[in-house]
């Protein structure tokens, strides 16, 4: 998968991937969803990017487990929050487990354990970097 670019500042610094099109983060999308507040944003993100790690480990616990329910309610979980903040590349990948959580595909979900971890990486990056664009103060 090719690695995100950054487009124009007039789209909100949003960051779109060559392949599909799918944003990794979209800095508009995020500030929309907590009503400009960047505070809020700050706050909301940090919690988030802190809470990855663990949701990614529970989904590949509960695919080990075989345990379909947990799988779906902890990749849906995660799915929403990461719809917050225009992570649509995201969303995708954990639309994918949802699926295959439902089909108890459990040994596929593991497969896509790994690029949840690549995926997560891109959109931390992504959204670690709106604190470094000017005329965005979100502190992650």
């Amino acid at each position: 998968m090719t690695e995100k670019k950054a487009v124009s500042s007039r789209e909100k610094k949003k960051q779109v991937l060559d392949k599909g099109q799918l944003t990794v983060c979209d800095y508009q999308v995020a500030i929309d969803c907590v009503g400009g507040d960047l505070v809020l944003l700050s706050q909301v993100l940090a919690i988030f990017i802190d809470e990855i790690p663990k949701m990614s480990a529970a989904i590949k616990e509960y695919s080990l487990n075989k345990n379909d329910k947990g799988l779906r309610n902890e990749a849906h979980k995660m799915k929403g929050a990461a719809s917050h903040f225009g992570g649509a590349e995201l969303v995708h990948t954990l639309e994918q487990i949802e699926v295959l959580a439902m089909q108890q595909q459990f040994s596929e979900v593991l497969q896509f354990c790994e690029e949840l971890e690549q995926t997560a990486k891109r959109f931390e990056s992504c959204v670690k970097g709106w604190s470094n664009q000017s005329g965005v103060s979100v502190i992650v």
